[in-house]
């Protein structure tokens, strides 16, 4: 084998991004929120960059498309946070005698409760990591679970419902407590002719006993949620004026950055170099800063307008039905790439006179149609969900009959298996779930 040792000069492409591309990058997949946070972090390592903050804000509640709209000082929207679930547990055990061992085993079931309000933790562990007794555990967790909210420390949702119907005390109690516990699992299932068969019971009193659960909470934890409250800043705000749809850009929310004029004189005087680098060094910093920001509002209006363009039926005709719509239609029509309007609707929401909108939610898949044009899967969804709606509950419509009306009268094809994706996707029981006996 022959071995040499030699220099060999090759030419090779190779794409380098500057620190100016990555940090419009960066900025660019940012929400506002989060641009703001990022932006103070600049401003805390760049003495020439002054930060103004705006004193007030319009802060949007999202909730299924409506909106309300106040201002206030952004301070006061910090949530207050109330009592948790364990502390609220906790100040139920006064008045209660427990010895040592006993407040122990008290304190620790109440720490093992989960956000729910359930015990998941198993009880012979516990008993192992705490080197306390199963059995005063045991006897303990039945302490717990005599306290408010009614169903806490339950350690599945048979005991969670059986432990409410313990609490309540009318006609319909003993039945659905009987079935609750000897038939939990095809009750739930709806294999109610099996419950009838063993009980005697008629459908009609099965599905009463249904109806009488669903007042039960399934999560009685849930209500000492301690997250705070989601507020949403949109990033865009459009409004239609004289039949034309016009996109505006928040920056309301947003700071202003400019550079600070005081350090300007370092440039010229002074024959530190290592301090003239350093004032060059983040002068130029700031100049990257502001381009970003003005690249990330003209794509994100860009991006915008294009969406309004290839929705007209939605912005226009205001019948909110969407056509199909992928990133690379918008990347090609405005000359970008793909990845790039894939950073621009990251997490960015646009307020319109319909509500506040997530601008992922204007782009939809194709699904073949009969009609020239192809229809999306946001229209078919739609569909699904007004067909289930509006359905027989004697005879709920199974998947592949809703398919065939998709294609009879909709002139949607859409196969049995899609329809049962997307009636998953909208969190519809199937047909057997959803029949009722009345």
């Amino acid at each position: 084998m022959n071995m040499k040792v030699g220099l060999i000069q090759e030419q090779s492409l190779k794409l380098t991004m500057t620190k100016e591309l990555q940090q419009a990058i960066t900025l660019l997949q940012y929400s506002t929120v989060d641009l703001v946070s990022y932006l103070q972090e600049v401003t805390l390592e760049n003495p020439l960059i002054d930060f103004i903050d705006k004193s007030s804000t319009t802060v949007f509640y999202h909730n299924k498309g409506n909106h309300t709209e106040e201002k206030e000082n952004w301070i006061e929207n910090v949530s207050k946070k109330g009592t948790s679930l364990h502390e609220y547990l906790r100040s139920q055990l006064c008045g209660l005698h427990f010895s040592p061992i006993e407040r122990n085993a008290i304190e620790i079931l109440i720490d093992a409760v989960d956000r729910n309000g359930y015990m998941k933790e198993d009880l012979s562990s516990l008993s192992i990591q705490f080197h306390v007794p199963e059995e005063v555990l045991e006897k303990q967790l039945h302490v717990l679970q005599t306290l408010d909210p009614v169903g806490v420390g339950a350690r599945d949702l048979q005991e969670c419902l059986l432990l409410q119907l313990q609490h309540r005390n009318d006609e319909m109690t003993s039945l659905a407590y009987n079935v609750v516990k000897e038939f939990f699992h095809p009750f739930a299932q709806k294999a109610w002719k099996e419950i009838v068969k063993e009980t005697g019971l008629t459908l009609h009193q099965v599905q009463a006993i249904h109806d009488y659960i669903q007042c039960l909470n399934p999560r009685p934890g849930i209500q000492f949620e301690e997250e705070a409250p989601t507020y949403i800043v949109p990033d865009l705000i459009i409004e239609e004026k004289q039949g034309q749809w016009m996109v505006y850009y928040n920056d309301e929310f947003l700071p202003q950055i400019r550079m600070n004029a005081s350090y300007e004189p370092l440039m010229g005087t002074g024959s530190d170099t290592e301090i003239k680098s350093y004032v060059v060094n983040k002068m130029q910093q700031c100049k990257w800063l502001v381009k970003s920001l003005e690249q990330r509002k003209d794509t994100l209006l860009r991006v915008m307008k294009e969406i309004i363009r290839r929705q007209p039926d939605f912005f226009v005709l205001k019948n909110h039905v969407l056509k199909p719509l992928t990133l690379k239609d918008i990347a090609d029509e405005l000359n970008i790439h793909e990845s790039t309007v894939s950073r621009a609707v990251k997490d960015k929401y646009v307020q319109t006179p319909f509500g506040l909108y997530e601008l992922k939610y204007f782009f939809t898949n194709r699904v073949a149609s009969s009609d020239s044009d192809d229809t999306s899967a946001a229209n078919v969804k739609k569909v699904i969900q007004q067909l289930v709606d509006n359905e027989n509950k004697k005879k709920p419509l199974s998947d592949q009959k809703i398919a065939d009306v998709l294609k009879k009268d909709y002139q949607m094809t859409v196969s049995r298996r899609t329809v049962a994706k997307y009636r998953d996707q909208l969190n519809i029981p199937s047909s057997s779930l959803r029949k009722r006996y009345d």
